[in-house]
């Protein structure tokens, strides 16, 4: 019995023969995408905390002290800004400070931060938080000298935004994979 000669052109669908359906596209952008949007979520309350934390703290590290040269300091401030007053190591404990200017609180809480100033080690004894650009006196008895270091907040504020920003512009990233994926799994499905 002789068969027929395969035909070189492919059968069309419906007359017997078995075509494969058509690919559905898009699956792996849709799952990453809303992967990327719940991750996302987290990040945008995460992110910003850490961010501004971790700056702080490098701040607070590296505040550059400068010795006022005896017991009585005047510091020109920045609005919302902290100083931060120190004594030599061996005299911090016996430190006894006022501060005087409008609107500002001493805390003497914040005591023990070493720092160096002039190649001598000195010891934070507190810090005076200023919420307006003023002129703040600082004076302590019971200790030789006296030096002070300003913290500003543009550095923690930087951290802030920095940590608001990288989440927001990968939740931009991970909207656009989930739109993308979506269009693609719906072209892909139509006939």
């Amino acid at each position: 019995m002789a068969y027929p000669a395969p035909s070189p052109y492919p059968s069309a669908p419906g007359n017997g023969s078995y075509a494969p359906s058509p690919r559905k596209r898009g699956m792996k952008r849709i799952v990453f995408g809303a992967l990327g949007i719940l991750a996302n979520l987290i990040g945008l309350v995460v992110m910003p905390l850490l961010a501004s934390i971790v700056v702080a703290v490098f701040a607070v590290l590296n505040v550059d002290a400068t010795s006022a040269s005896g017991t009585t300091a005047t510091i020109e401030t920045s609005s919302s800004s902290m100083i931060f007053v120190y004594a030599p190591a061996g005299e911090a404990a016996s430190a006894s400070c006022e501060v005087t200017g409008s609107d500002v609180e001493w805390d003497a809480s914040t005591s023990g931060m070493p720092v160096t100033v002039d190649g001598a080690a000195y010891e934070s004894v507190g810090t005076v938080t200023v919420t307006s650009s003023q002129q703040v006196d600082v004076a302590c008895q019971g200790v030789s000298d006296v030096a002070v270091g300003e913290m500003g907040f543009g550095s923690t504020l930087v951290g802030l935004v920095v940590g608001l920003l990288i989440p927001v512009l990968l939740g931009l990233v991970a909207i656009a994979l989930l739109i993308w994926g979506i269009v693609a799994r719906v072209r892909s499905s139509r006939p």
